[in-house]
């Protein structure tokens, strides 16, 4: 038996709104039509759990039935949408007629991508994420984006500041300069030209800029960290010992910070002290080989500054660039502390979980549960703000970014 003609292909006839669309098909050409029916595809959170989901949303009996508004639409970035004809034939695919299928690309919904790192601004409650490499996501405490910008190349890590009253955030960008962003609508203000091909990271503290540089070029060339005055743009002073890494500041020093080599197999953890207007002080350095538990990715300062802890591992290091000791039982991503030290939140990944470790005796004391995959954690008050993954290792584009709280 032939199959029956070719119909018109399902398509987006009218796009209302940003979550409302007027569907429309061609009529089923066939013999024994039995119904219509359209399918949504789409990855959401549902019920409270994340996941890829296949429903029916439109269903008729009438042959003339041609057209679907669809006004119901989850909170996905990303839908797909098909129509199938039901009717009676000799063969089992003559059971469902295709027309074909659409996408859709929800703007300013679920963020999708792969992290690199995620910045809070706890006094306006927004996290800033980065993306595959160069993109800054704004998003609210309920996952939603409030607005993006692609950097022109690849980007370090970034800093939170103010200056004359306003946010600002600044953005080591790999061109050799470093932008800076207004901090509520990532617009561009004002910029310093670094140098150096590769620029790790940043640091803000008292309207002075910590700049982690492959820029060797100015004496003494070993020195790789860069102190700019934020209003006049110039070198207040230098330090560091050739390696471009990440820097980490120590929560309530003067100005203290360490930083560690990114990228390497053999690590370069140095510690620096800095007045509160800039100059350099003193510096300590140390050498980890391939095996140190330290990873320029995960660090995070205590809240008094004396001491951070490091890579999936939780290994903690005081400030004279000592191992103290690590957490124990699983593969963190993230750390979190209470206000004075004494209690440890480390998101874990396997299982995916936030463990709670007292400090200094380093048990788990209980864990909480998290919908999906842990990357970074911060605490605003009694609350803990996770930035969850849910996805494909290795598929960014379905990698969706979710921000889960949890009351403590």
């Amino acid at each position: 038996m032939n199959p029956p003609k070719i119909a018109e292909n399902l398509q987006i006839d009218q796009v209302i709104n940003d979550s409302t669309l007027v569907f429309k098909w061609g009529k089923y050409p066939g013999y024994n039509f039995k119904g219509y029916f359209l399918k949504r595809k789409a990855t959401y959170i549902k019920n409270g759990v994340v996941n890829t989901y296949e429903e029916i949303i439109d269903s008729s009996a009438d042959i003339n039935h041609l057209s679907f508004t669809e006004n119901q639409m989850p909170y996905a970035s990303n839908l797909t949408y098909n129509v199938y004809a039901r009717h009676d034939g000799e063969s089992i695919w003559d059971t469902a007629y295709f027309f074909g299928s659409v996408s859709y690309n929800r703007p300013n919904t679920l963020l999708s991508g792969t992290p690199s790192d995620a910045l809070m601004d706890l006094q306006n409650k927004r996290l800033y994420l980065i993306t595959d490499g160069k993109k800054i996501t704004i998003v609210n405490y309920d996952s939603r984006q409030v607005v993006s910008k692609e950097m022109p190349f690849t980007i370090g890590y970034c800093a939170l500041g103010d200056y004359n009253g306003s946010s600002e955030l600044y953005v080591p960008v790999n061109d050799g300069s470093l932008q800076i962003l207004d901090a509520g609508t990532l617009q561009l203000k004002d910029k310093i030209y670094v140098g150096g091909t590769v620029i790790a990271s940043v640091a803000a503290y008292n309207q002075k800029l910590y700049v982690a540089s492959s820029n060797t070029t100015e004496p003494p060339h070993t020195n790789t960290i860069k102190v700019y005055d934020r209003a006049t743009k110039n070198i207040v002073s230098s330090s560091g010992n050739g390696n471009n890494g990440r820097l980490l500041p120590l929560n309530g020093t003067s100005f203290e910070f360490v930083d560690l080599t990114i990228g390497f197999s053999t690590k370069s953890l140095n510690y620096h002290k800095f007045s509160s207007g800039g100059a350099f002080i003193s510096e300590t350095n140390n050498y980890y080989d391939f095996n140190s538990q330290l990873d320029a990715s995960i660090m995070r300062s205590f809240p008094d500054g004396s001491k951070f802890i490091s890579s999936y591992y939780g290994s903690i290091y005081d400030k004279s660039l000592s191992l103290l000791g690590a957490l124990k039982g699983g593969a963190y991503a993230d750390f979190a502390f209470n206000s004075d030290g004494s209690v440890i939140y480390a998101a874990n990944t396997n299982p995916q979980r936030i463990d709670v470790f007292g400090y200094p005796v380093l048990t788990v004391t209980r864990s909480y549960p998290v919908k999906a995959r842990p990357f970074r954690i911060f605490r605003d008050g009694n609350t803990l703000v996770c930035v969850s993954i849910y996805g494909q290792y290795g598929n960014s584009a379905y990698n969706y970014i979710i921000v889960e709280k949890i009351n403590l």
